[in-house]
């Protein structure tokens, strides 16, 4: 279905994308629904009970072989299940950013619902990860898929595969403001009101959904903590300094983990099942280190744990998420950054009593830590804020929270990772800063900037020929064609006076031209032709019917100053547009 001559009616068009707007946040919603189920069902299968809540109680209770074995064994079907997917491996939130910035917000749905099973299953056999990075990738498959469907152009389907994310994280954590700052922050990469719009209104959406099927409190409930003094602000920013210094600490793991792997050989679809194994030899004894861990942060958070069991869980929560992530377990970074910032705050409430100085309660400290910790490892300070506020429903620590999560992203990016997300597409030598620009280049083609200044010759035309008739018609480029109009190659003014200043003007004027193969479709993108032009130090490309055939047809020729035009054009209208100037 094409909907865009119905789309080039502005009223339509916006009632038409704020209808798909609430359609994708329905339809993204119920598939996150889904996926909670999913996973409970699985937890039910392995350990007899299921419950985000109660899990480590479900674990401890369970005999310790089987605390063992269902890991192993879920991490094994979790090994089979990634190898069918691209590249072998699982696809998260970095590849709904690569989306957004090289691919025109398009996205495989297959590659979705594969992640989506593996993501079910090595969460519900206790992973020490958490649902929001499967739950995001499956709202921007289905939404990308939507969109393509209806053969939207670039922008309506960035701001569709927005209101996917924005409806999964909403899902997922009942926060929907933060979903949308998250969704504008970390997906589509800008704010503007034709994005903003449909994805408040598909969050929404999402938020019926949620309250629809499934409870709708927040998954942490905390005392309200106040500030006991302002003074402690420097503590809160030296927190969120320690936060970004642990997330690099976890990425650096991540790398080491994968590094090993490779180096033992082992074969892909192996790897999650050792890893299984040896997360569930550390959970007889510290079950609390699986799944989300919701518990365990609700302790953190109400000052509950003990000195050595929160030192315990943050160091080994910190190995086996990296463990979990390195080996190929399915599952997102921002539950793991909630616990291990929980855990975080709360070791460095202990070290600053412990010299004695008068600070807020230690679940104060454990709350900032989230803050930190998630902050930095999601690269998105706005998001992170607003989704701690709605988690926990607590705004009496809010300056803290704020200035954590503030020096928290500043150090994160002075050490050059800028986010996990980051991190991911650098390893796969994938650099999204300036890739928004470059996909929107990509998707205008040459064949709008075809024209016909140039001369006709036939190719048996001589040196002298050539120069006179382009004298005569004051052009620059010559296109050499035969009695059937098929194109044998081009040549410029300059090519031919330097030609015949060395060679004299008898030679035909073949033997100076550029061959055939010097010319590029109508379908070229505008990097591409750019591209062509600074290899082969030209100013111009011919272009012809088709660039694979033995016998081209000319069509026109385009110059590179008027590439660079359509290049400057695009790129303003597209930054007026993020900048709400249209």
């Amino acid at each position: 279905m094409n909907l865009q001559p119905i789309l080039q009616i502005p009223t339509v068009n916006r009632a038409l994308i704020f209808s798909l707007a609430a359609m994708v946040g329905g339809v993204v919603a119920l598939a996150i629904v889904g996926l909670i189920k999913l996973i409970l069902l699985v937890q039910w299968l392995g350990f007899g009970d299921a419950s985000e809540f109660r899990f480590a109680d479900i674990v401890a209770a369970t005999p310790w072989w089987q605390t063992l074995l269902v890991p192993t064994v879920g991490g094994l079907i979790v090994g089979v299940i990634i190898q069918q997917l691209p590249d072998g491996r699982y696809h998260g939130i970095a590849d709904v950013m690569e989306a957004c910035a090289l691919n025109s917000a398009r996205m495989q749905v297959r590659s979705g619902i594969t992640a989506a099973l593996a993501a079910a299953c090595s969460l519900g056999v206790g992973a020490p990860l958490g649902r929001e990075g499967p739950a995001v990738h499956i709202g921007a498959s289905l939404s990308a898929w939507i969109a393509e469907k209806l053969n939207l152009d670039r922008r309506q389907s960035l701001a569709l595969l927005g209101c996917g994310a924005a409806a999964a994280v909403t899902v997922s954590f009942d926060a929907p403001i933060a979903a949308v700052i998250f969704a504008l922050e970390v997906i589509v990469g800008y704010y503007t009101l034709r994005v903003f719009a449909p994805i408040v209104i598909a969050a929404m959406v999402a938020v019926v959904v949620r309250d629809a099927f499934l409870e709708g409190q927040p998954l942490v409930s905390i005392p309200a903590y106040q500030l006991n003094s302002l003074w402690e602000l420097p503590l809160f920013a030296l927190l969120g300094v320690a936060g970004a210094g642990v997330s690099w600490l976890l990425i650096c793991l991540v790398g080491v983990t994968q590094k090993s792997w490779m180096k033992m050989s082992c074969p892909t679809w192996l790897r999650p099942a050792i890893a299984g194994f040896i997360i569930g030899l550390i959970a007889i004894k510290l079950p609390d280190i699986m799944n989300i861990g919701t518990a365990a942060i609700l302790d953190a958070m109400q000052g509950q744990l003990v000195a050595t069991l929160l030192i315990s869980l943050l160091i080994f929560k910190l190995l086996t998420v990296a463990l979990a992530i390195g080996s190929g377990f399915a599952g997102g970074v921002f539950s793991p950054a909630v616990y291990i910032g929980a855990m975080l705050g709360g070791c460095f409430w202990l070290i600053i009593s412990a010299l004695g100085l008068p600070v807020t309660d230690q679940g104060a400290y454990a709350v900032v830590g989230t803050a930190a910790v998630a902050s930095a490892l999601l690269g998105a300070p706005i998001s992170t804020i607003l989704i701690v506020f709605e988690l926990t429903r607590n705004y009496e620590i809010t300056l803290g929270v704020m200035t954590a999560a503030a020096f928290a992203s500043t150090v994160m990016q002075l050490i050059g990772h800028g986010s996990f997300f980051r991190w991911q597409l650098a390893q796969r030598n994938i650099n999204i800063a300036s890739g928004r620009d470059i996909s929107l280049l990509m998707t205008h083609r040459v064949e709008h900037l075809l024209n016909q200044r140039f001369t006709r010759v036939s190719q048996d035309a001589s040196v002298a020929e050539l120069e006179s008739r382009l004298g005569r018609e004051r052009r620059r480029v010559a296109m050499l064609i035969d009695d059937e109009d098929h194109f044998h190659g081009s040549v410029t003014a300059v090519e031919l006076v330097a030609h015949s200043n060395d060679m004299g003007l008898d030679h035909p004027a073949s033997a100076v031209a550029r061959s055939a193969e010097y010319a590029v479709s109508p379908s070229t993108n505008i990097v591409a032709a750019l591209q062509t032009m600074a290899e082969n130090e030209a100013e111009y490309l011919p272009v012809v019917e088709s660039s694979d055939s033995l016998n081209p047809i000319l069509l026109g020729v385009v110059y590179k100053s008027d590439l660079l035009a359509e290049h400057y054009d695009v790129v303003k209208r597209a930054r007026e547009e993020e900048f709400g100037i249209t």
